[in-house]
């Protein structure tokens, strides 16, 4: 009589706690599914902003094609050696090119204005460096110029 009392104690307790564990994952159906649509709204909106910086991207590689031209930043050649800055699309506002004691020296505010969503962007940045002049070049015909997205310092060798 005590075993069936003990054993029927136990399966109470087992039915009650099962059932209790059953509760806890009780998953309520139509709040899950508003949370997945909530989800997938949430990401087409940001598939949709992608998709526009997509497009803006490349109708301003289309306006100006020079600007993505991937060049080397430093290339030797027979008769010259050549320096490349990459603006990324921004403009040197006031530069500075000084050649002393062997050195070039660039420094150059540069600055840069997009508008995407009728909105304005701005950013500004200050960029300054310096180079060795090579000792086979000839100083007084080192040149420099803005080459599409790139300021571009030549020396030719002598």
């Amino acid at each position: 009589m005590k075993k069936t009392i003990v054993s029927g104690c136990i399966i109470g307790v087992l039915l009650v706690s099962s059932l209790e564990a059953f509760s806890l994952f009780d998953i309520d159906i139509t709040k899950r599914v508003q949370h997945n649509n909530k989800l997938i709204e949430k990401y087409e909106n940001v598939i949709d902003k992608l998709k526009a910086e997509n497009k803006y991207i490349l109708e301003e590689k289309a306006k100006n094609p020079h600007l993505y031209i991937k060049k080397k930043l430093f290339e030797e050649l027979d008769d010259k050696y050549i320096y490349r800055i990459k603006l990324n699309g921004s403009k040197a506002d006031s530069l500075n090119f000084i050649i002393e004691d062997d050195v070039v020296s660039v420094n150059m505010n540069m600055e840069r204005q997009v508008k995407s969503d009728g909105r304005y962007f701005y950013s500004s940045q200050y960029f300054s460096n310096s180079y060795k002049v090579p000792l086979d070049v000839a100083q007084d015909k080192i040149e420099h110029k803005i080459e599409g997205d790139y300021f571009t310092i030549i020396m030719p060798k002598k």
